[in-house]
């Protein structure tokens, strides 16, 4: 995967998220999709990120992943001698937490 070469990832949104309309209720969950650009490897693809929402005391909680294949972005699915086979993607997860400053 070349981390030494390319060791970050990076996601940027090209599309404004909509909060609930809705006051927000402490542990309900609202789920959403966020779209941007994943940049992996040095490549560029549009993306969707599905998100779950979750307010939790005085913290907002956001969780989320996004599916990628890695020919998509120029690399191969890393071998291994005694593994048969490794499919060509996965997925970057990720967690937010937002607080009123």
């Amino acid at each position: 995967m070349e981390t030494n070469q390319f060791p970050t990832a990076t996601f940027e949104l090209t599309d404004a998220i909509d909060l609930p309309s809705e006051p927000v209720v402490e542990g309900a969950t609202y789920d959403d999709t966020a779209n941007g650009d994943l940049t992996v490897h040095g490549v560029t693809q549009p993306v969707q990120a599905d998100l779950q929402a979750r307010l939790v005391g005085d913290t907002i909680v956001v969780v989320g992943s996004i599916p990628f294949t890695f020919s998509d972005y120029g690399m191969r699915a890393p071998r291994a001698p005694i593994v048969l086979s490794v499919a060509d993607g996965g997925s970057t997860e990720f967690q937010l937490f937002f607080r009123r400053a």
